[in-house]
């Protein structure tokens, strides 16, 4: 009898955190009509041969936007201007609308190879791992798909509610929970492989960089832990709760708090390296980073060295430097005067001086390029490498 009743336990302990569904897909759902479908929209025909394609976020509806031609290539309705809601990988784009339905649509033609409905509300990225794509819900469910098809594989059920994106490192799956605990899931054996917990809220995504696992929650402290193991390597008390997202450097961590602070952790020990002020910003979407520099709107987008803060460049001076002599040239050849005002407009139209703020998290298309948004409806593709704009373009 004791035996019976153990399996019986070891039954049902296994469903209730991976239930497995292999049978359907998710989409086969009774009150899937409920919701508007929406088609995807061609515009214009991608160039032939390589090409950039990322997904732009917009109006509420997501672009692919090819910077060979340097426009829009399709768009697709998604109800709202949801948080940078996709992935990308191999030429396809993974994302989800207010509807919690999932996308796999081809980047460049717009085919959509399937749609799954999530019957709750999705919050963070999508993350792959291998042959699959993994989603997290408000109410703390985390679904498992097959990333060819969309079928469901597993999920796991939690109490706990789910406001921050989940992170991948090799065969674990960290996820974080409003309740200020992080949990890694085992892929493979679909267990619980650690868990850790804090005294606040996590609404912030925790970044995974080597072996360490850097997150912040609303106790006041930052954290950095072992990621395979879950181990705590240090903990800082900074202050302030974590709620902007923060940059992870080689050497160093920065954090952006309310009323324009700024806070440096050295990545090893935890220790303050430096503190820096910002009079009359709020930090919200307006910083991302590169290799060596981060940068920060101001409202002028300027570039800082995260090793000490110290100013590394203005934009708008060192466009206008970068172009001086050609300017110069034109007024002493006089083919073009220029006024001041038409040099502010030249480096504003011609050389992407930046005068709003993103109004959505900046993203990455592959390694070297950032783009974002901002309030006025243009988009903007940064070159890290160059160290310059290298697109604008008005969004309608």
């Amino acid at each position: 009898m004791l035996l019976l009743l153990l399996i019986l336990s070891f039954f049902n302990s296994q469903f209730l955190s991976a239930q497995v569904h292999n049978e359907k897909p998710l989409n086969a759902g009774e009150d899937e009509s409920l919701f508007p479908e929406y088609e995807v929209e061609h515009l214009s025909e991608p160039p032939e041969g390589a090409d950039t394609i990322f997904p732009v976020i917009f109006n509420g509806s997501l672009y692919s936007f090819s910077l060979g031609s340097s426009k829009p290539i399709w768009k697709i309705f998604i109800g709202g201007d949801l948080l940078n809601p996709f992935t990308v990988q191999n030429g396809d784009v993974y994302f989800y609308d207010i509807y919690n339905r999932l996308y796999a649509v081809d980047l460049r033609s717009g085919k959509v190879s399937w749609v799954s409905m999530i019957k709750e509300e999705i919050r963070g990225e999508p993350v792959i791992y291998g042959d699959y794509l993994i989603v997290s819900t408000f109410n703390g469910g985390i679904y498992v798909l097959i990333r060819s098809d969309g079928h469901l594989v597993y999920s796991y059920e939690n109490e706990d509610e789910i406001i921050a994106g989940m992170n991948i490192y090799k065969n674990l799956l960290v996820v974080p929970f409003k309740s200020g605990k992080l949990v890694a899931y085992d892929m493979g054996s679909r267990k619980q492989q650690w868990s850790f917990g804090t005294n606040g809220i996590i609404n912030v995504s925790p970044v995974v960089r080597d072996t360490s696992l850097y997150f912040g929650a609303w106790d006041g402290t930052f954290y950095a832990l072992d990621v395979r193991t879950g181990k705590s390597k240090w903990i800082r008390y900074v202050g302030d709760n974590t709620t902007r997202d923060f940059l992870v450097f080689k050497n160093v961590i920065v954090l952006f708090f309310s009323k324009g602070e700024v806070v440096c952790l050295n990545r090893e020990t935890g220790a303050i390296e430096w503190i820096k002020y910002f009079s009359g910003v709020d930090f919200n979407y307006n910083y991302f980073s590169g290799e060596k520099a981060m940068y920060v709107f101001l409202p002028d987008f300027t570039a800082f060295d995260p090793m000490n803060g110290g100013l590394l460049f203005d934009y708008r001076e060192r466009a206008f430097n970068l172009y001086k002599e050609m300017l110069f040239d034109n007024m002493v050849e006089g083919k073009n005067p220029l006024s001041n005002e038409d040099r502010i407009g030249l480096l504003s139209d011609e050389f992407f001086s930046v005068d709003a703020f993103p109004y959505l998290p900046p993203a990455r298309a592959g390694k070297n390029l950032v783009y974002f948004v901002t309030g006025n409806a243009y988009l903007y593709v940064y070159d890290l490498l160059k160290d310059f704009f290298i697109l604008k373009y008005k969004m309608s």
